[in-house]
């Protein structure tokens, strides 16, 4: 079984799934690990490597263990397995991965979404996932918004669900990004103008609140903030005006 990753003082230390064996690691590897989390954080939008392990479990495996075999340890389901394979771009195989040994510099780190409560849509997982990547999180909202295409208006409403979750995108950084890309993937079936321009007005009359307690100052989203991304993504996207 794999280890995990933590955090002691200014250093790192192993332990494993059943809190049996721990393993400190020398201040050498602490440096060069740290580097190489730092790295894995700016990949993924994130500022350090401080930010990504607030949102993240970093696994570290034992001979035997895969990306597959690491999902079920930390119990993911299938779909959301597959989402952090998508994101753990460094490995070419999920299942190519080295065993740690003792004293390396340069160890196979896994990183592992930390899931939602359950219940919580797998595509808000997806959306706020620092190890995702763009084509994860887009077949993870289409998937979502395929199951609610009755009629547009179904369609939109359960956008405007996603878009609203906005507070649990990680850092103020990605809000806008992330947001874009719900928009992407809701207009994506409509090709006609028309059709488009009915579901921007229909983002646009939504009442948006800041759900972070920040307004204007350019790191949250209130209902202006939220109409003028949503005016000028779709100017800029979809030509509409």
């Amino acid at each position: 079984m794999a280890f995990t990753l933590e955090v002691v003082g200014k250093g790192f230390r192993l332990k494993d799934a059943d809190n049996n064996r721990e393993i400190d690691v020398s201040p050498a590897q602490a440096k060069a690990w740290q580097e190489i989390l730092d790295r894995r954080a700016r990949e993924q939008g994130l500022k350090n490597s401080e930010e990504l392990l607030a949102n993240v479990k970093i696994a570290v495996p034992e001979a035997g263990d895969s990306q597959f075999t690491i999902g079920k340890e930390h119990g993911l389901g299938d779909t959301d397995t597959m989402l952090m394979i998508d994101g753990n771009v460094q490995f070419a195989n999920p299942d190519l991965i080295h065993a740690y040994h003792e004293g390396s510099l340069n160890p196979d780190f896994v990183l592992v979404p930390t899931m939602q409560p359950e219940g919580a849509p797998a595509a808000i997982d997806a959306i706020k996932a620092p190890a995702s990547t763009p084509d994860g999180r887009k077949n993870a909202v289409k998937t979502y918004l395929g199951e609610h295409s009755g009629s547009v208006e179904e369609r939109t409403n359960a956008a405007v669900a996603l878009m609203d979750s906005r507070a649990d995108f990680g850092s103020p950084e990605l809000q806008a990004p992330r947001l874009k890309e719900i928009m992407d993937v809701l207009v994506e079936p409509y090709e006609g103008e028309d059709a488009r321009k009915k579901i921007v007005d229909a983002l646009k009359q939504h009442s948006w609140s800041s759900t972070d307690g920040k307004g204007m100052d350019g790191k949250g989203m209130d209902d202006k903030a939220m109409d003028k991304l949503i005016s000028e993504h779709a100017r800029a996207a979809y030509g509409i005006q």
